[in-house]
């Protein structure tokens, strides 16, 4: 059976016109300007399956960014005449077959195989979640499609675990990557494409050595080969696959195992990545959230970058890649992630104005095991002063709610409880409208008011008029800490500070210039 990713169906799309599709690799460059978006149900299928064809993309047409200046905004998709390289190594892309295949090891045949379900953590193999449904290891089975699915999402997420036997993406096991939207595949392409960087080595379709830190580019770390493995042959008659539901010829085991090394260190406490990748989200190192009270701050931190020395001076922070909070963490923890990537966003000034929004798309793992798949947008048209605002007032809630009791300087747990259990609902809120918001104070007041309120008339020990007072102290506190807030927005600053980030332009002519 022959299965070749540049023309068989694999790729989940949706179309302007409503319609979901498969397609291969050639289909999806080409009609890219019909495309909507990339329709894989898991988002991180979406991102590294997008990641890979802007590899097989740069890799076609090295110039692909600034070429895109030529394209008319109403183009079907990427030229043919672009596309000349996959015709020339459609050998290269065979997923099955005799011969050569497709990010696979035919050195590895005749070892002992394991359950197919290894390529999607949603199976429950080996140490994955689920435990009792192992029983079912080497029943079911997975159509090509969703194999290749498999194997290209281990390109941008592969958790390393087994001692070594399994190595980690090239940014680590959870990175979170910011990746930034408009309404063709084709912008999406454009938007994301970044700028022309020289191949040093072949591609990672056409050969199987690991490189190494000097001579790493865009198209091996977008295409990284994190496992080494083969497929089976598929069965000989056809069958429901347990993940997408289509009937085809399944395949039900493969050899399975670690394979690309990063370059740098990606586990312990000295975690490193390739800081080139143009979609990660950095902070410094230092940066904190300015609450005495919270003990978690560190848990969507994920990785740690060698110091960056400023001015030749040593003891500088170190740079930091954010990534989704461990499922154990607390409510907070998670709520308050989007606030900390929109402010690492604005202070990095990589937001892209023309993009109709940006989403940020990242697994979360508890002890090395994957557990979630989150994907969210951030808002735009958002000032980097009013979200150091809203971090800070969110942040000095805990103080408010603790100097509004009898004993102000205990840690009063049952208040910061119950003002975690309620962080859902107020980050939700701060995100829906901080774009609309127009008066900082009374915009903070309506948010953080009735958070406050609920707080401390549940916490309130005694009697009806004790939590009465109690509401009333702290709806003072409140009120002076955002007069105290908003004060400081409105002084004038010689700070370089990023202005607000503007509407998105009107499309022009060309991919590349607006009107």
């Amino acid at each position: 059976m022959h299965y070749n990713l540049l023309t068989e169906h694999w790729i989940p799309v949706l179309y302007h016109d409503g319609t979901y599709d498969r397609i291969g690799i050639r289909k999806a460059l080409s009609q890219a300007g019909k495309i909507r978006q990339i329709a894989a149900s898991n988002p991180m299928d979406r991102v590294a399956v997008l990641r890979f064809l802007l590899a097989v993309l740069m890799w076609c047409k090295e110039d692909a960014k600034s070429s895109f200046a030529a394209l008319d905004e109403k183009s079907a998709g990427i030229p043919e005449n672009w596309l000349t390289k996959l015709e020339r190594h459609k050998a290269a892309f065979n997923l099955l077959g005799d011969g050569p295949r497709f990010y696979q090891d035919a050195s590895l045949q005749g070892e002992k195989s394991r359950p197919i379900g290894d390529l999607l953590v949603e199976f429950p193999t080996e140490t994955k979640i689920t435990h009792f449904c192992h029983v079912r290891d080497m029943e079911y089975g997975l159509c090509p499609a969703c194999c290749a699915l498999g194997i290209i999402r281990f390109c941008s997420w592969a958790n390393a675990y087994g001692g070594g036997r399994y190595t980690s993406a090239v940014n680590g096991p959870t990175p979170a990557y910011a990746i930034s939207h408009d309404t063709t595949l084709l912008r999406i392409f454009y938007l994301n494409c970044p700028e022309s960087m020289p191949s040093i080595q072949k591609p990672p379709w056409l050969c199987n050595y690991s490189p190494q830190e000097h001579n790493l580019d865009f198209v091996t770390v977008f295409a990284w080969r994190s496992r080494k493995l083969w497929l089976a042959d598929p069965q000989d008659h056809k069958d429901r696959c347990a993940y997408c539901g289509e009937t085809d010829n399944l395949i039900n085991e493969h050899v399975f195992t670690g394979n690309w090394k990063p370059p740098f260190k990606t586990s312990g406490n000295d975690k490193k990545f390739w800081k080139c990748d143009p979609y990660l989200i950095l902070v410094d190192n230092t940066q904190s959230s300015g609450n005495d009270d919270d003990a978690e701050e560190s848990d969507d931190i994920t990785s740690t970058e060698k110091p960056q020395p400023r001015s030749g001076k040593r003891g500088q922070p170190k740079q930091t890649m954010l990534g989704f909070p461990s499922p154990n963490a607390k409510v907070a923890t998670h709520t308050r992630f989007w606030r900390r990537v929109l402010y690492a966003k604005l202070t990095s000034n990589t937001t892209d104005n023309e993009a109709v929004c940006t989403s940020i798309t990242g697994p979360a793992a508890n002890k090395g095991l994957y557990q979630d798949a989150t994907s969210f947008c951030i808002p735009r048209d958002c000032q980097l002063v009013m979200i150091e605002t809203v971090n800070k007032a969110v942040e000095n809630l805990n103080k408010v709610l603790r100097s509004s009791t009898t004993n102000p300087d205990r840690q009063h747990p049952e208040r910061k409880a119950a003002l975690d259990v309620l962080s859902p609902m107020l980050e939700a809120s701060l995100k829906q409208e901080l774009n609309a918001c127009q008066e900082p104070e009374n915009f903070l007041k309506d948010r953080l008011q009735p958070v406050v309120q609920y707080v401390v008339s549940t916490t309130t020990p005694g009697s009806p008029l004790r939590r009465r007072a109690a509401q009333n102290e702290a709806q003072i506190l409140l009120n002076k800490m955002i007069e105290e807030l908003v004060e400081k927005l409105n002084q004038p600053s010689d700070a370089d500070t990023p202005a607000a980030v503007p509407d998105k332009p009107t499309h022009g002519r060309t991919m590349g210039e607006r009107k």
